[in-house]
């Protein structure tokens, strides 16, 4: 377990749930993801217990690209609610975040198409979803600040350690992101078919070729209508190999009114986390004790 580190801005800062920030000791490349962490109020005093897990993969939009700005990454998905929660459990009975634009964007909504998305960051998240997402699972936020796209190889040593770290039940580990994370949400359980119990991947895409490989794995897909940053068939073509392929639980989520952004309204809906709270993942697949990288392939991140 590594020692947390002050991300360099304010915007992360919580009161009544742990949420640090972490460097990646442990990666496949000589350099990792910073992370956000959070950990259930009750970790500390169940010290018996195993938590479920959540593995959020932002988009594009939301990447580093400047020092401290890590905040970017932290804006939208399960981080928002993470802030959320603690602003609910502060008194705020409606809870919101105010957390800028990265300074590059200059004022200009990274996720805007077409047809004019909103920026709904702020847009408020209910108590119950706060509730379940921030007492029940442990959840983990990379901040991206090289390039484009998840490099799947190190994500996955980056959940050997968190595994190795933390108190996880490696038999409820779930991944979702929209986007460019949604296409990472794919791409990682390709690579690690046996690994996850759940995937939710929001207007993102994958390789419908290889879809039947993780014909297995509980899905469930979201995407707007009419979004023209990442159209909708993007997500239809998973679907349609997936269950072709015979999966028997992938639910598909289209929204007619969204545009780009549907992981807003996806993400508020509290029966979305109860679905993934009920998910387990069947059989271990050779990676019982949750480490998938062999040691001779770790590097070690100074």
């Amino acid at each position: 377990m590594t020692a947390p580190k002050d991300p360099g801005h304010p915007y992360a800062q919580t009161s009544n749930i742990v949420f640090n920030f972490h460097d990646q000791p442990i990666s496949t490349a000589p350099f990792g993801y910073e992370h956000y962490i959070s950990l259930p109020p009750t970790y500390n005093t169940s010290p018996d217990k195993s938590w479920p897990m959540i593995l959020f993969l932002h988009g594009a939009g939301e990447s580093q690209r400047a020092k401290n700005e890590s905040y970017a990454s932290i804006r939208h998905g399960v981080p928002k609610i993470i802030l959320c929660y603690d602003k609910y459990k502060a008194g705020m009975s409606t809870p919101s975040i105010d957390i800028p634009l990265a300074p590059r964007l200059r004022g200009r909504n990274p996720n805007k198409g077409k047809s004019g998305d909103a920026d709904l960051s702020s847009a408020p998240v209910s108590p119950e979803v706060c509730r379940i997402v921030a007492e029940e699972f442990i959840t983990v936020t990379p901040s991206l600040n090289m390039g484009y796209g998840w490099n799947h190889s190190i994500l996955t040593a980056l959940l050997d350690h968190i595994i190795q770290s933390y108190r996880v039940d490696i038999n409820r580990i779930h991944v979702t992101g929209f986007s460019m994370g949604g296409y990472g949400t794919w791409d990682l359980a390709l690579s690690t078919p046996n690994r996850f119990a759940s995937l939710m991947p929001i207007c993102g895409g994958g390789d419908a070729v290889r879809a039947k490989n993780i014909k297995h794995v509980p899905q469930w897909v979201h995407h707007g209508e009419r979004d023209d940053i990442i159209p909708i068939s993007a997500s239809e073509k998973m679907v349609k190999a997936l269950r072709e392929a015979g999966a028997a639980d992938v639910r598909f989520s289209r929204y007619e009114e969204d545009a780009h952004d549907s992981w807003t309204r996806a993400y508020g809906d509290v029966e979305v986390w109860r679905w993934v709270l009920g998910q387990k993942r069947e059989g271990a697949g050779g990676e019982d004790d949750g480490v998938v990288v062999p040691e001779e392939d770790i590097v070690r991140v100074n």
